[in-house]
């Protein structure tokens, strides 16, 4: 159940780091996936630069899941890029007798 992410996520997440918000739309973008890439880059090669996979999982919970935002495909070579998504979980409620 993905969708896309809207203006409001992308001034959202600038406005979490305390970071200015640029008057384009197309900047307020780039620089929100750009501050994303570089804080899941950063944490990567912080926690275990040997065993990578852990790391990634790690890092995507605590930097995107947590917020309510998944990760797509994303590169810390040449370039730091990610994509980002959106995920609304759906809470279902038993009834208590």
């Amino acid at each position: 159940m993905e969708n896309k992410i809207t203006q409001k996520d992308y001034i959202n997440i600038l406005n979490f780091y305390n970071k200015s918000i640029p008057k384009s739309s197309s900047l307020i973008k780039l620089e929100a996936t750009k501050l994303m890439s570089e804080k899941l880059c950063k944490c990567i090669k912080k926690l275990d630069p040997i065993n990578e996979a852990r790391s990634i999982g790690i890092c995507t919970k605590t930097i995107f899941n947590n917020k309510g935002f998944s990760r797509g495909k994303f590169s810390c070579r040449k370039g730091k890029n990610t994509k980002l998504e959106i995920f609304r979980k759906r809470k279902t409620m038993k009834a208590r007798k």
